[in-house]
């Protein structure tokens, strides 16, 4: 069965406490644990058997091998700029004996080899000056009855919970998000632009739950032991939270979620 996280009960730089956590409640960060929920509800709407699937900016894996262990009939491809996460990614996949898993050091802001039954970028282009550009190659490797799905941070409507205490995370945040901040409409109108339909959309991250939860568990942000345990113990407050994020209907979000494919009819948010 596929076990989102996985890899973080194989690679060496886990720690103890972390493994132990992981086995209680899986992965305890809730910015990923929400991009994984959302990904699973994208992934609901794909008919048949992909064969082929690109994570479009992979990062450590996290999803590259939920997909791979997911999909076991299909190859699955993670690609990324960081060649040392790129190596380390490949030690996991040997490590979980994935042999349907490959990573290559690539730039989405650089035409894409083959075509894909399936493509994620999660939280990926904001980082990119270059944002319509990769959505075009994103568009230029989809297969013609591929689904794409993408997520994105939007513009704040308002100052997240804890913003006081947060500047210095935020300032960090700001100089990685080179992209120039847009609302939902706005970037929806982006994957129209490089020849995409949209399937469905959706805002995530509430204000009341997903949002505040990522907030909550970024308050001890910097990589110390007494941090990680902060954080540890913030995890089942944290999770509660981002479990409220997918029911109801909070006016302030501070992201979306689209799934696409090459076009096709557009109905409104659900």
């Amino acid at each position: 069965m596929a076990s989102f996280g996985e890899q973080r009960l194989v690679r060496v730089d886990t720690g103890f406490a972390q493994r132990t956590a992981f086995r209680v409640i899986g992965v305890v960060d809730p910015a990923h644990y929400l991009h994984h929920r959302h990904l699973r509800r994208a992934l609901a709407r794909f008919e048949g058997a992909p064969r082929t699937i690109l994570d479009a900016g992979c990062g450590s894996g996290d999803h590259t091998f939920y997909l791979a262990r997911r999909f076991p009939q299909a190859q699955v491809l993670g690609i990324d700029v960081d060649g040392a996460l790129i190596a380390r990614n490949r030690e996991v996949a040997q490590a979980l004996r994935l042999p349907n898993v490959a990573f290559e050091v690539s730039s989405v802001i650089e035409p894409i080899r083959g075509a894909f039954d399936i493509i994620v970028s999660i939280d990926v282009l904001e980082h990119l000056v270059e944002q319509q550009r990769a959505l075009r190659n994103l568009h230029g490797a989809l297969g013609p009855r591929g689904l794409a799905f993408f997520h994105i941070p939007t513009i704040r409507p308002r100052p997240v919970p804890f913003s006081r205490w947060l500047r210095d995370f935020h300032a960090w945040a700001e100089k990685e998000h080179l992209a120039e901040d847009v609302t939902a409409d706005q970037f929806l109108s982006a994957v129209r632009e490089a020849g995409f339909g949209v399937v469905e959309w959706w805002p995530t991250f509430g204000y009341w739950s997903g949002e505040l939860a990522t907030s909550l568990f970024a308050l001890p942000y910097r990589n110390t032991w007494r941090n990680r345990v902060f954080q540890l113990a913030l995890a089942p407050i944290c999770r509660s939270l981002a479990m409220l994020d997918q029911v109801g209907r909070q006016r302030t979000r501070y992201a979306v979620a689209v799934l696409l494919r090459k076009q096709g009819r557009e109905p409104s948010a659900r």
